[in-house]
């Protein structure tokens, strides 16, 4: 199986497009397409690190849009997923590129981050199969089935192409939801915050750096809704590690909303990486609660307040941006390979297993990528990693003239991608970060050569 999916994923980046229908010239035109992402009982959830998978309490889906203007086509979709990660990013989104026929760099995927959910990286599993008694991290099988189902759904949407003509932008403020992870103590050491948080001195803390925004991005046929796209930054879990899969808040939201409105819904995770729901959030089913009614109620706010502008054109950019490795001792490929090796090292197995597996893809493709899409007024902006909610801010205000709507947790590779001072300040989010200073530059420079 690892063979068979290393063969599929090399002709996958390196084959031409397949032959696709021909749109008319110049019409712009959007199709739907859904997957269930949902893993087989027994899965690893969130990685390997929580107990797998024993009951699914609602699907996990892949949501997304396929765009054309006439002459190519762009891929825009969100999983129920916590990450996808180097070898699973990229069979899926090239499984979905060559459905849409066109090259990898014009299709984005991204995940909710809901930790109910996989983590998901093909080659940390080929690792972990090649070492005696190391733990699952990733049914490889069930990975490949996922690229194929996705695929297979994009595919039959084609011809369901149908025109669009405006685009609709709309933001509200959700009340008590988000906060940021990162609380200075009295003696200016970094606390965290976390998704689920019972301490109630961290909890009365300020909310901290955020953006309270929810941006609503909708398609329409002249006054008909075709579609939605919200994007909020924090991390959507309320609870988790109790082997129910789910799409947790945002998703449960999303789809209340669908079967009220009856207009499809997709959910973008913003740039959340130093963002939680910790100071509003005690872990609690009452807690969850109410943070799905908040976001509920920012959505629907959001929609209220839409204004609708025509659009005959839409543009799409994409660049590379080499982020600089970790290079802390226990980060070579000697040490991890070690760690993975050695059978009394448990879960600090899975760690090494993703961290070698992204230091082996730089050496195969040193980059990742940033995308916009441009409709009108609006720039969908797509980043990789966990981005601190710095860059998402960044982006705002390098085009204050535009609606720019950021989805993070693109390719997760990189991991956390902080801002340069986190390093020095410590905290938890330097520790799971795979790339190092100057990142914050490097992305910054990526995302304003993107917005321009």
């Amino acid at each position: 199986m690892a063979k068979a999916l290393q063969v599929a994923l090399a002709a996958l980046l390196l084959a031409g497009c397949a032959t696709a229908p021909p749109q008319p010239s110049g019409q712009l035109s959007l199709a739907l397409f859904q997957a269930d992402a949902t893993p087989p009982i027994g899965h690893p959830l969130c990685g390997g690190w929580i107990k797998p998978i024993e009951a699914v309490d609602a699907p996990l889906l892949l949501k997304g849009v396929v765009f054309s203007d006439g002459r190519t086509r762009y891929v825009v979709a969100a999983i129920d997923w916590c990450v996808l990660r180097t070898g699973a990013h990229d069979l899926l989104r090239g499984k979905m590129a060559h459905a849409a026929a066109v090259p990898p760099s014009q299709v984005t995927v991204h995940c909710t981050h809901t930790h109910s959910a996989p983590i998901a990286d093909v080659r940390a599993q080929q690792l972990l199969d090649a070492t005696p008694g190391a733990p699952p991290h990733l049914d490889l099988g069930f990975m490949a089935s996922l690229a194929d189902r996705a695929a297979g759904a994009l595919t039959a949407a084609l011809p369901q192409l149908r025109r669009f003509t405006h685009v609709g932008t709309g933001k509200a403020k959700v009340e008590e939801y988000a906060s940021n992870r990162r609380v200075q103590g009295p003696d200016g050491k970094i606390l965290v915050r976390y998704s689920a948080c019972k301490d109630p001195k961290l909890r009365e803390a300020p909310e901290g750096l955020i953006d309270p925004w929810l941006r609503t991005v909708s398609f329409y046929d002249d006054d008909l809704p075709l579609v939605r796209l919200h994007y909020y930054a924090t991390h959507p879990q309320s609870f988790y590690g109790d082997g129910r899969a789910h799409p947790d808040v945002p998703g449960h939201a999303r789809e209340y909303l669908q079967e009220e409105e009856g207009v499809p819904q997709i959910y973008f995770t913003g740039c959340a990486g130093n963002v939680t729901a910790g100071k509003y959030n005690d872990g609690t089913p009452a807690a969850r609660t109410k943070l799905g009614r908040q976001l509920y109620t920012g959505m629907i706010r959001s929609i209220a307040g839409t204004k609708r502008t025509a659009v005959s054109e839409l543009s799409w950019k994409s660049l590379d941006v080499r982020l600089p490795v970790r290079g802390t001792p226990d980060f070579s490929e000697e040490a991890l390979a070690k760690v993975i090796a050695d059978p009394a090292a448990g879960q600090k197995r899975l760690h090494a297993a993703l961290a070698l597996a992204w230091i082996e893809r730089l050496k195969l493709r040193p980059t990742v990528d940033v995308s916009r899409l441009r409709v009108g007024p609006v720039d969908l902006l797509h980043l990789p990693g966990e981005a601190f909610v710095e860059f998402q801010l960044h982006a705002q205000s390098v085009r204050p003239d535009r609606f720019v709507a950021t989805a993070s947790y693109g390719e997760g590779g990189p991991g956390y991608i902080c801002v340069d001072k986190a390093f020095a300040e410590g905290g938890y989010e330097p520790t799971a970060s795979y790339v190092s200073p100057p990142s914050e530059t490097l992305l910054k420079a990526a995302i304003e050569e993107a917005l321009k």
